[in-house]
């Protein structure tokens, strides 16, 4: 049930959002959906009751536990708290994330006092903690799903935050949580604020997007013509045919810095297959630098490898020319 419950109070929170940043804290209503239950005096099962409450009941929320699996409520019109209830015994239409949160110890299990920092999040399911932006980065945690976590930092590009599980602090995708307020009012982590991997994103215009593919065109055809001479050489070895020993130099890499990737970051994708082509390309004309008789074997290994080359560096190309087309629209 407080599944069903938190999933429709998510599709009704992000429709209302713009409804619930104008309210006051005294207006976010909850009604109380089981045939009756306790008002405890912290946010917990073994707390104290305080008071009961019943099916039907109206109530308003004032805070929230540091997970926001509990909501402290006052009865309307009063002005004192009359205790907390846990979320799954009512119903409500409210982001949890915009009340504060009035109890900073209860539920806390990490070495890390919990701080209300004004901004929290929603878990959509179950979500890793890492201990860095990034998803190779070792799992410091696990946080259920439906649960209100504060937000301490960002990453500069808004992909990464760090959160804080009660007391565990550690690194979640923005992908993976739900909430309506501007990240852009978290501070950017000072640890990344440098890093051009988590660089802010920015539009690049078209024409730099096409310089750089055909920047990669360039060089692909450079190359390309070296390996359709090494190719040519084996190949006629192969036949049996006496071939002048001119071995060219060796073909150099591609090289990419971190303003080519954030300009066309399609680059990044092609590094592999082109570090290839060059290593193979570059064994074949090792090979020929020998420059005296060869055996079969060592013939069909050197034209293997050029051949390889050629093909890496075609299916890069074909790759290449379906960004400019994407490009240009």
């Amino acid at each position: 049930m407080r599944t069903i419950r938190a999933i429709i109070a998510i599709a009704i929170m992000l429709s209302l959002s713009g409804t619930a940043a104008a309210q006051t804290i005294a207006e976010y209503a909850l009604q109380v959906v089981v045939d009756s239950a306790f008002l405890r005096a912290a946010p917990a099962e073994d707390a104290p009751a305080v008071s009961s409450v019943f099916e039907n009941d109206s109530l308003v929320a004032v805070g929230r536990s540091v997970d926001g699996q509990w909501l402290q409520v006052k009865r309307p019109g009063a002005r004192a708290a009359a205790g907390w209830i846990a979320g799954d015994l009512v119903l409500f239409t409210f982001e949890v994330g915009k009340l504060p949160i009035t109890d900073l110890t209860t539920g806390v299990t990490g070495p890390t006092p919990v701080v209300d920092t004004g901004t929290a999040v929603l878990t959509a399911g179950e979500v890793v903690q890492h201990s860095a932006p990034a998803r190779s980065a070792p799992q410091v945690g696990i946080i259920p799903m439906l649960r209100t976590v504060p937000v301490l930092e960002r990453t500069p590009n808004n992909q990464w935050l760090k959160v804080n599980y009660r007391g565990t602090v550690g690194w979640v995708a923005v992908f993976l949580v739900v909430t309506s307020a501007d990240l852009n009012a978290v501070p950017v982590s000072p640890e990344y604020a440098g890093d051009p991997q988590y660089a802010a994103y920015e539009i690049i215009p078209p024409e730099v997007q096409l310089a750089q593919a055909d920047r990669l065109l360039a060089y692909i055809q450079s190359v390309g013509e070296t390996a359709a001479g090494v190719a040519d050489y084996w190949r006629m070895l192969s036949r049996g045919e006496t071939m002048a020993c001119n071995p060219p130099g060796d073909a150099v890499y591609f090289v990419t810095t971190a303003r080519d990737l954030v300009e066309l970051p399609e680059l990044r994708r092609q590094e592999q297959d082109l570090q290839q082509a060059v290593d193979d390309l570059n064994a074949a004309i090792d090979a020929m630098r020998r420059c005296g008789v060869y055996r079969q074997f060592e013939i069909r290994e050197a034209y293997s490898k050029a051949l390889n080359a050629q093909v890496l560096l075609r299916v890069v190309a074909q790759r290449m020319e379906n960004v400019r087309k994407q490009i240009g629209g």
